[in-house]
C-alpha cells in the first residue's frame, strides 16, 4: 500500500475513533498527484447506511467532467443519520445535495471512494457576476500539520476553475510531478 494510503487510512481511524482530528496540509499539487479520480461535478442525492458501528452517507454524484481517472457516480464519508441515529466526526465535509463541488478523491482497495484530504479535497465551484467560474474552500477548523508533524495555518483557497483546470492537467500530463 502506498504511503499516501496508509496516510488516509490512518485519518479516517482518526475521525472515526476520536473526537478530535488532525489534518495533514496537501496542497492542490500533492492532491492531484495522489488522487485516484479529479471530477467537477453536482451532488443529486444522498443515504446513509450503517455498517458495524458507522454510519456512512454516501452521495449521489453527476459528473460533469473528469480530469484525472475514471469518473464514480458515488463518494462516501463518515457520519450521517441511519436507524434513528445521527452520528458526526470532526474534520469529515457534508456534501449538499443540488451543489456543485470540484472534487479530489481516492477509491480503495475494496472499491470504496473518499475525498481526498477530507475537506481539502472538496471545492465549492460558484459563478461569479461575470459569468466565469470560481472554486473554493473556507479556512479548516481542525488543526493543521506539515508532513514532518508541524502545525501550520491553513489558508482558505479562492481561484478561476480555469486556472485549477489548467494546473492539474498539466500535473496529470507530467506524470503527477513526483
Amino acid at each position: 500500500m502506498s504511503r499516501f494510503a496508509t496516510m488516509l487510512a490512518a485519518l479516517l481511524a482518526v475521525c472515526i475513533s476520536a473526537s478530535a482530528v488532525t489534518l495533514q496540509q496537501l496542497s492542490t499539487d500533492e492532491m492531484t498527484q495522489n488522487a485516484t479520480a479529479i471530477v467537477r461535478a453536482r451532488v443529486t442525492g444522498t443515504s446513509a447506511s450503517l455498517t458495524g458501528s458507522t454510519i456512512y452517507t454516501h452521495y449521489k454524484l453527476q459528473v460533469s467532467e473528469t480530469w484525472k481517472g475514471a469518473a464514480t457516480g458515488d463518494v462516501v464519508l463518515p457520519g450521517g443519520v441511519a436507524g434513528g441515529y445521527r452520528q458526526t466526526f470532526p474534520g469529515v465535509p457534508q456534501l449538499k445535495t443540488g451543489s456543485e463541488y470540484v472534487l479530489f478523491l481516492w477509491t480503495s482497495a475494496r472499491g470504496v471512494t473518499h475525498i481526498l484530504g477530507m475537506t481539502q479535497g472538496m471545492l465549492n465551484v460558484t459563478a461569479q457576476s461575470d459569468g466565469a467560474m470560481q472554486v473554493g474552500r473556507p479556512l479548516i477548523g481542525e488543526a493543521i500539520h506539515d508532513a514532518a508533524g508541524r502545525p501550520v495555518q491553513d489558508h482558505a483557497l479562492q481561484m478561476s476553475l480555469l486556472d485549477l483546470k489548467t494546473r492539474v492537467r498539466q500535473i496529470v500530463s507530467q506524470g503527477g510531478l513526483k
